[in-house]
């Protein structure tokens, strides 16, 4: 762990404990959170001759403070130390960091009266169902802003005025962010109470000039959830981006992009184990023509992974079209079982698969090919020891399609993980 980290991190946590101390009013409180995962991942490039299988380790452990004063303000400041190990294959270099600032923000409650909230500092983001604005927790390393939020809520009506710049990770230095990459817009949305529908909308602005790229992309979009007949929930949301690339060796493209996502669930909390079906369908653009001037990939901003669109992050919010059914139910009060079945098919097979992370999985925009990429079944449970420690494992199986075949190793893919996390 990097001594001068620890040391300014451990010297932040001493000035609120000593505030609480000094000044009357302030509660101060100290917790954190520690998490150990091991994975074993087969066949994941989908080439069985090549030798890439094994185990992966992960460890994360974050340690914080908040200081309330009152319902005027909050502090609050979060560490994290995030480390990987490997067996049988090279461990996941991208999900280590020596302990670091992962959040440092003030929020000011209720600013005169005003019903405003002002929320300054490094903080994660999250909106709506976090398709496009998340801080996943499923990797190491869990996504912060340096950013400004003015938050108002008053009658069911809420509304956000956001500016951030993603901060990067550095493993030899302080994770800083840059004005290079930045995320500005509002989202906003009214719910009467919690059995009324929910409606959300929101405009995003993402500007990112840290590549050869200027990329200015703006996503228009809105949320509904409502209950429907026969005691089902429907959500359903529909973004749509535009922009331009900047300038680029073909010169400058317009970006024209679409999603889609709709899901229905419904809970039988009268039969035993209390299970709860749920089909979803997403589709996301892909480009129909790299030749021309017009960009129609879709891309899901700072999305979360690992959940959506299955869980061996294989795919995500882009160029792709994802029918999803599932079943969870309880055998005890403490375990929940759920088995998920996933599909996928490219929406252009002129654009490439994606992974979670955006990167390329495969690429073939020529010649003969299909649009199937393949389908994924899945089993997890999670188990409450007790409202500190929660394990959880699951076992998913990738079944190829057309389209892997088409593109060249064709061989399915498995993976298995057991994790435990523990809060303080």
């Amino acid at each position: 762990m990097n001594l001068m980290r620890r040391n300014i991190y451990w010297a932040i946590i001493l000035v609120l404990g000593t505030a609480g101390q000094a000044f009357a009013g302030p509660a101060v409180t100290i917790g954190g959170e520690e998490r150990f995962r091991y994975e074993f991942k087969k066949d994941f490039d989908l080439n069985a001759s090549a030798k890439d299988n094994g185990g992966l380790f992960f460890h994360r452990l974050r340690l914080n403070a908040k200081a309330v004063f009152g319902d005027a303000a909050e502090i609050f400041i979060e560490g994290l130390d995030a480390q990987t190990g490997a067996h049988g294959i090279k461990a996941t270099a991208n999900q280590t960091d020596d302990f670091d600032l992962h959040q440092a923000y003030v929020n000011l409650r209720n600013v005169g009266g005003s019903d405003l909230d002002i929320k300054l500092g490094r903080q994660e983001l999250k909106y709506g169902k976090a398709r496009l604005i998340d801080a996943p927790t499923w990797a190491n390393r869990i996504r912060a802003f340096d950013a400004g939020v003015v938050h108002y809520d008053h009658n069911g009506f809420w509304g956000d005025i956001l500016y951030g710049q993603d901060v990067k990770y550095d493993d030899d230095k302080l994770n800083t962010s840059r004005n290079e990459e930045m995320l500005a817009g509002t989202y906003f949305g009214y719910q009467k109470d919690k059995a009324a529908p929910l409606a959300e909308g929101y405009f995003l602005s993402l500007i990112d000039i840290k590549g050869t790229n200027d990329i200015h992309r703006y996503t228009v979009g809105a949320r509904l959830q409502a209950n429907v007949p026969a005691g089902a929930l429907v959500d359903i949301e529909m973004p749509f981006q535009f922009g331009d690339t900047g300038t680029t060796t073909s010169g400058t493209k317009t970006i024209r992009a679409y999603a889609l996502h709709a899901d229905v669930s419904k809970s039988f909390e009268q039969c035993r184990w209390k299970p709860k079906l749920a089909a979803a369908y997403d589709e996301a653009s892909g480009d129909k023509d790299p030749n021309d001037s017009v960009n129609n990939t879709f891309v899901p901003l700072y999305q979360s992974t690992h959940a959506p669109y299955g869980l061996m992050d294989l795919f995500r919010w882009q160029n792709v079209r994802n029918p999803e059914v599932s079943l969870t139910f309880s055998p005890t009060g403490k375990l929940k079982i759920t088995p998920q079945a996933d599909f996928f098919w490219l929406e252009s097979k002129f654009d490439n698969w994606y992974n979670s992370s955006g990167g390329n999985v495969r690429t073939k925009t020529s010649g003969e090919r299909g649009y199937y990429v393949g389908s994924e079944v899945s089993l997890r449970a999670a188990y409450d020891v007790n409202k500190n420690i929660k394990l959880e494992s699951g076992y998913a199986h990738f079944f190829t399609g057309g389209y892997v075949k088409d593109s060249g190793a064709d061989d399915e893919a498995d993976w298995f993980y057991t994790q435990i996390v523990a809060k303080y």
